[in-house]
């Protein structure tokens, strides 16, 4: 039976800040930013199940391998919008989950996949591969939604 992974993708509200002047970073257009970027592994994860539910192992493939490159791109639009005004703490916690799902997308994806690929029947280590995956999901999801709430609650005017 093959298990659902848990997205368990942010649900960041967008926040409602006005503009801190010219020149300097408006907290709501950071945090948009960020969650844009984040939000765009929802399309992978969708993706991924399909292709997994369907048994389509070489579409797997190639989400994962998309997945990644995806990955290594948002995690340097992330470095590049650097912290907001000298507090890291919000894009740490983002870079942190985007390393996540790059370790369950370099690592357990290719495993699960080769192992459901070759009909090779093993539970235990199905059920590891899984359960890394969604522990992954749940760290991205915990880890960013309280690094935002945070932020919304620090910088709201």
């Amino acid at each position: 039976m093959i298990k659902q992974f848990i997205t368990g993708m942010m649900t960041a509200a967008v926040l409602s800040l006005s503009s801190c002047g010219s020149g300097e970073k408006d907290p709501a257009a950071y945090n948009n930013s960020i969650i844009t970027v984040i939000n765009s592994s929802e399309k992978h994860v969708t993706d991924m199940n399909a292709a997994m539910n369907g048994s389509d192992y070489t579409k797997a493939e190639q989400v994962r391998a998309d997945w990644e490159k995806s990955l290594n791109d948002d995690i340097k639009k992330v470095e590049d919008l650097g912290d907001f005004k000298g507090d890291a703490i919000f894009q740490k916690a983002v870079l942190d989950g985007l390393n996540g799902y790059k370790k369950i997308v370099t690592e357990d994806y290719p495993k699960l996949i080769e192992l459901r690929k070759n009909k090779t029947p093993d539970a235990a280590k199905e059920s590891e591969l899984l359960e890394n995956i969604n522990k992954a999901f749940e760290n991205m999801s915990n880890g960013v939604n309280q690094a935002s709430t945070a932020f919304e609650s620090k910088y709201k005017s």
